[in-house]
C-alpha cells in the first residue's frame, strides 16, 4: 500500500474522483456502458501472499425507468448479469436474482448476503495437496458511513460509503478433525456510480490446521 505523505506531493499526479451523487436514485454501482475497472486482489493465507488480478467491462445496459440491466464480461472471459432495481442490486445466478446490497445506501441501514470464504487455505502436513475449503457464511452488513474520503492507488474517492460486514458458520472440515467455526469480517468502501474501491477481509477459525487467513480488494483503475 501505498503511503500519502502530503496531498501537495500528489497532486500534480493523483487523479480526484468525486462520488458525489448526480440525482436521488444513482446507485453506489457503475452502470455506464463500457466502464472498465482493473484490481489486485491480495491473499494471504497460511502458504504465504498471492497477487492476482480482477477486472470487469459493462458490455450491455439497458435501463426502463428507474431498472437497469448490465451485462458484464470479467477478466477471465466470464459473463455476468446484475439487476438495478428501486428494491436493490442483485445478481442473476441460474435464472434467480441474488440480493447483493440496497441501491441508495444511507447510514445504518442493515441487511443480509452471504459469502465465500478466500483465504483460507493450507497445504501444511498432514495434506498431501492444498486444502481450500468451500465454506458460505451468511453475514450481516451494516453502514457505518457515508462520507469517506479513501485515497487508493492514487487516486482520491471523496463521500464514500463504508460497509461493514460480519458473519459467522460451522462447518465440518474433514472427518477426523469435526467442526470449526469461522467468523469472516470486512470493511468495503464504495463509490457512487463505480462501486467498490476497496475491500479489507479477515477470515478466522478455531482449527489448528487453518487458523486465519485475509484478503484485499484495491481498485487500481476505472474508466468509461
Amino acid at each position: 500500500m501505498i503511503l500519502l505523505y502530503t496531498v501537495l506531493l500528489y497532486a500534480t499526479t493523483v487523479l480526484i474522483s468525486g462520488c458525489e451523487p448526480n440525482s436521488i436514485a444513482d446507485p453506489y454501482f457503475s452502470t455506464e456502458l463500457g466502464a472498465t475497472s482493473l484490481y489486485k486482489v491480495e491473499r494471504y493465507t497460511t502458504d504465504g501472499m498471492e497477487e492476482t488480478r480482477h477486472g470487469w467491462t459493462n458490455l450491455i445496459i439497458q435501463k426502463s425507468g428507474s431498472n437497469i440491466s448490465i451485462d458484464r464480461r470479467t477478466l477471465n472471459n466470464h459473463h455476468e448479469t446484475y439487476k438495478i432495481s428501486n428494491n436493490g442490486v442483485f445478481l442473476t445466478e441460474k435464472s434467480r436474482n441474488k440480493f447483493l446490497m440496497p441501491r441508495n445506501l444511507r447510514k445504518n441501514d442493515t441487511w443480509q448476503t452471504s459469502v465465500y470464504a478466500t483465504s483460507l487455505q493450507t497445504s501444511q502436513p498432514p495434506w498431501e495437496k492444498t486444502l481450500r475449503p468451500l465454506i458460505i457464511v451468511p453475514t450481516v452488513n451494516r453502514v457505518l458511513s457515508v462520507n469517506e474520503d479513501i485515497w487508493v492507488a492514487n487516486n482520491l474517492y471523496k463521500d464514500c460509503v463504508i460497509v461493514e460486514s460480519v458473519g459467522n458458520a460451522e462447518i465440518a472440515l474433514a472427518s477426523f478433525i469435526g467442526n470449526i467455526k469461522v467468523t469472516i469480517s470486512s470493511k468495503t468502501w464504495f463509490a457512487r456510480n463505480i462501486g467498490i474501491v476497496k475491500q479489507e477481509t479477515r477470515e478466522l477459525t478455531d482449527s489448528d490446521i487453518i487458523k486465519s487467513g485475509n484478503a484485499t480488494l484495491t481498485l487500481l483503475s476505472y474508466s468509461k
